[in-house]
């Protein structure tokens, strides 16, 4: 019985590394497309992606109008490389479950060293943007 408990710990924890490097991966894309949607313009593909932590205070049109204003002096987004990842169970006025939040730094056409932040919120299976903004 030991030496069956000892190979279930043994690949437990040889297992949990991929799962979190898998986890990061997933949520990272997410992210990415998600910015996608926002870099092309395409406010309202980026809000019916988004979570309904983020839905529920703004419309897709308050969306636009918030992005739109916090990135009007920047121009295009040219370039954008992650530079930190922080895990989170829980945030502020959100429900715990689990967060990850990813700082960018964004080369826009206007400014060449923007920093973005966006936490994606796992929700029924699926990473969807709960938060965004610009440093």
């Amino acid at each position: 019985m030991r030496k069956l408990r000892a190979l279930c710990l043994t690949t437990l924890l040889l297992t949990l590394p991929t799962y979190a490097k898998a986890s990061v991966q997933a949520a990272e894309e997410a992210a990415l497309a998600w910015l996608a949607a926002v870099d092309s313009g395409e406010y309202q593909q980026a809000w019916d992606k988004a979570s309904p932590l983020l839905q529920a205070p703004l419309s897709s049109a308050m969306l636009q109008r918030t992005i739109s204003l916090s990135r009007r002096d920047l121009g295009a987004a040219q370039t954008r490389r992650r530079v930190r990842v922080s895990q989170y169970t829980s945030m502020p006025g959100a429900p715990r479950g689990d967060y990850k939040e990813f700082t960018f730094q964004t080369r826009f056409e206007n400014n060449p060293r923007v920093m973005e932040v966006v936490t994606p919120h796992l929700e029924n299976g699926t990473w969807r943007v709960s938060g965004y903004y610009i440093k």
